[in-house]
């Protein structure tokens, strides 16, 4: 199998910081991320010879961004959210810093505010599975998906789910990164996901957290209409839905995995079901 040289080494979600709203809420989600043990804000593979690393930042851009840290051209707007490498070598994008920060509990409208969710989940946060966004196939065309997985393919090791246009990029050493993924003794965190989707109308950032929760548990923090479960994955994860400045054109979303067994992971923690069940794409 051959490969371009040149590897996707991190993803960066970056968030704008302009206005007194965005800075708040870049605090709020700051001081939830700091919760997760053994992480600064910058979130490396399981075996730190992976790549790439997920990585979050605030910027004065417009809007956010995907920042895919290679030389390979990638290019992609859907809607207001950009996708691009990293071809710029002038990155004035800061990261979210590593200090505890104070968070605003006095405005409370929305029961799921990133300073409630910030409020509930304190103390449970025990890793991040994956992040990932959906993009609508009503705003990108087929033909521009096919060239976006085109141009991801040879720079990462990116891998079908089965049944589903839901494709995961997954962290790997250079050997696996040249030929194939064959080890599945260790957690493969954080994976990348792309979905091609038919029912968004807006573009959807997601991020796949691990808590320390049971299910009821989880069901009772988030009960519906603020919670619900995807069909299908209702025994894996609740789903709430972030309030956030670009609510109007992004929604967040926040896929809150149930407590799980860290002395035996599964076939989805060390992708082997990705790998063995859906194939790698190139």
């Amino acid at each position: 199998m051959t490969h371009a040289k040149v590897r996707l080494k991190e993803i960066s979600v970056i968030f704008p910081g302009h206005s007194q709203s965005e800075m708040e809420w870049n605090r709020a989600f700051r001081a939830l991320f700091m919760e997760i043990p053994n992480q600064n804000l910058t979130f490396y593979p399981t075996v730190r010879d992976h790549q790439p690393m997920t990585s979050f930042r605030t910027k004065a851009v417009g809007f956010l961004e995907i920042k895919l840290h290679t030389t390979t051209p990638i290019s992609a707007r859907i809607g207001k959210l950009n996708i691009l490498n990293n071809a710029d070598a002038h990155d004035h994008s800061e990261p979210h810093h590593s200090e505890k920060a104070e968070v605003n509990h006095l405005s409370h409208s929305n029961p799921n505010t990133i300073q409630s969710v910030y409020s509930r989940l304190k103390g449970y946060l025990v890793g991040i599975d994956h992040t990932g966004v959906n993009i609508p196939m009503s705003i990108m065309s087929r033909d521009n998906w096919e060239q976006l997985l085109s141009d991801l393919s040879p720079i990462s090791n990116l891998y079908r789910y089965p049944g589903e246009e839901w494709p995961f990029i997954i962290p790997a050493n250079e050997e696996e990164f040249r030929h194939d993924i064959i080890d599945f003794t260790e957690n493969r965190n954080p994976k990348f996901e792309w979905v091609y989707d038919r029912y968004a109308s807006v573009p959807i950032l997601q991020f796949a957290l691990v808590t320390d929760l049971s299910k009821h548990e989880l069901e009772e923090a988030f009960p519906a209409p603020i919670g619900f479960a995807i069909p299908g994955l209702e025994d894996i994860f609740r789903s709430i839905i972030i309030d956030s400045p670009w609510r109007e054109d992004l929604e967040i979303r926040f896929d809150l995995y149930y407590k799980r067994n860290q002395s035996n992971p599964t076939e989805w923690e060390t992708g082997e079901w990705l790998v063995k069940e859906g194939g790698r794409i190139v």
